[in-house]
């Protein structure tokens, strides 16, 4: 529903939804037809073709809020000692659709047909590890992968390293792209979606008596996350304290 904090947080204001029909691939034959997209959206708006090429979608989603947290956090990492900022951003399954993609390649053109790069764009941590590249972050850079709560475990994570002393500034955070045919089908067979096809739009009701599961969405989302001293030290434009 927004490339940026504030067209988001306005469309959630708005009350708009950002679920629709999938329009990447046929969706004739699934008991779910839609999912929450992210439509508009141009990695070339964030890294050159060449590190778009290398990068998996999910990671390309993840650069895209982690620049756009560094610029809003208004943080310059030039003026950072880089091994005293880290990067806790993590997603669950998130290369799930080229791996889908390389498996078919590979079982019907052979082993010359599997993109040599293939191990790189999927594993689960190519997304923070391209951003410590990208931005020069040398201090602890992780994934977490814990399904849905994948995000928040990551801001608890950069909490622990913020107290242990060893950092001053986290990027933490979660990225996800797995609306594919295999994910859809797997969510579909698992029973954890909804079905309401006719109004996609308002299919995610968790609270509703006529609610029938949850609905499959992509994004990411980066916060910046420091202690209290360093943000008071180069005033930074706080809008939260994590409590616990």
């Amino acid at each position: 529903i927004g490339m940026d904090v504030e067209s988001t947080w306005k469309a959630l204001l708005a009350g708009r939804s950002g679920v629709r029909r999938i329009t990447r691939f046929d969706v004739s034959g699934f008991p779910t037809q839609f999912a929450a997209e992210v439509v508009g959206f141009d990695p070339l708006d964030f890294m050159s073709f060449r590190e778009a090429k290398r990068t998996a979608r999910f990671t390309q989603l993840a650069a895209a809020a982690a620049q756009q947290a560094v610029q809003d956090a208004r943080l310059d990492l030039a003026k950072e000692d880089a091994t005293r900022v880290g990067i806790e951003i993590g997603n669950a399954i998130g290369g799930i659709g080229l791996i889908e993609k390389q498996a078919l390649a590979f079982h019907e053109r052979g082993v010359r047909r599997i993109n040599p790069t293939f191990v790189p764009l999927i594993i689960a941590n190519a997304a923070p590890c391209h951003i410590a590249v990208v931005l020069g972050i040398k201090g602890p850079t992780n994934s977490p992968v814990a399904a849905c709560a994948t995000g928040v475990v990551a801001i608890g994570q950069a909490l622990r390293w913020l107290q242990s002393g060893e950092v001053d500034v986290m990027l933490a955070g979660g990225t996800e792209s797995a609306t594919s045919p295999l994910a859809l089908a797997a969510f579909s067979r698992l029973g954890a979606l909804s079905t309401h096809n006719e109004e996609p739009e308002k299919a995610c009701r968790p609270f509703d008596v006529e609610r029938d599961g949850t609905v499959m969405g992509e994004g990411a989302a980066v916060l910046v996350v420091e202690t209290l001293e360093h943000a008071q030290q180069r005033g930074a434009p706080t809008l939260a304290e994590v409590l616990g």
